[in-house]
């Protein structure tokens, strides 16, 4: 039995991605948005219809399918390992990009898991940032998730960003990043795009890690704050996301 790959895409990715999904059979969907469609990011919408019409959902987001959140804390789990064995069972910080946000909270609940305390520092950018919005009103909500459309809803604008893997319309994992974030001590930081763009250069130089503007988000989380810390903080840094263009 042949089980076919429908994959929905936004309407304007490209690059090695697309074409790598193409010449594995992929059937792609572009998702343009449309007047007519509720607020929110389009290739969600669809791939929430064909899901409804009996599809079997493979996602990032753990609302749509839980099983993506033990990769983030097979990462907690593994940082934790690396860093106990030089000694290390807390940091000043631990800055992770977030889009969805199912892979911030599960890298930090698998730090904590693994005995490793780590302030959350959740970054989002100013061209899309709704956990930002959702966390100052949800931190004293002793019940979030009983709130739902009081903390979270789709961001208004057109989110746009050089980190474009992170332009969720809602982070869909909200709840589970502020309970993290209420844990950890944690706080979302915010970043200007000119610090986007600074740390997509500076992140490869320093490392020779070829990680895209995505993947190097967190870098910008950390010179957005850097004088919060000095040169004796222990702070964790998560590229994720090649470069492939």
């Amino acid at each position: 039995v042949e089980w076919p790959i429908e994959v929905f895409i936004p309407e304007w990715a490209g690059g090695a991605v697309v074409e790598t999904l193409h010449e594995l059979g992929a059937r792609v969907t572009r998702c343009h948005r449309s007047k007519s469609d509720q607020p929110g990011d389009p290739t969600l919408l669809r791939f929430r219809s064909q899901v409804a019409a009996g599809a079997i959902p493979f996602s990032v987001q753990g609302p749509e399918n839980s099983l993506c959140l033990d990769g983030g804390r097979t990462i907690g789990w593994e940082m934790a390992e690396q860093l106990r064995a030089v000694g290390l069972f807390a940091l000043d910080a631990i800055f992770v990009q977030v889009g969805g946000g199912a892979f911030a909270a599960s890298v930090s609940r698998g730090l904590m898991e693994a005995g490793v305390r780590a302030p959350l520092y959740a970054v989002q950018t100013q061209g899309c940032a709704p956990l930002a919005r959702a966390w100052s009103s949800a931190r004293m909500d002793e019940h979030p998730a009983s709130h739902w459309v009081s903390h979270m809803w789709p961001w208004e604008t057109e989110p746009k960003s050089l980190a474009d893997g992170i332009l969720d319309d809602e982070t869909y994992d909200w709840v589970a990043d502020v309970e993290q974030l209420r844990r950890t001590a944690g706080k979302v930081v915010v970043v200007k795009e000119s610090d986007v763009e600074a740390a997509a250069i500076l992140g490869p130089e320093l490392t020779g890690i070829e990680a895209s503007p995505t993947g190097t988000a967190g870098l910008a989380g950390v010179l957005a704050t850097r004088t919060e810390f000095d040169a004796a903080s222990r702070i964790a840094v998560i590229f994720s996301g090649i470069r492939r263009q």
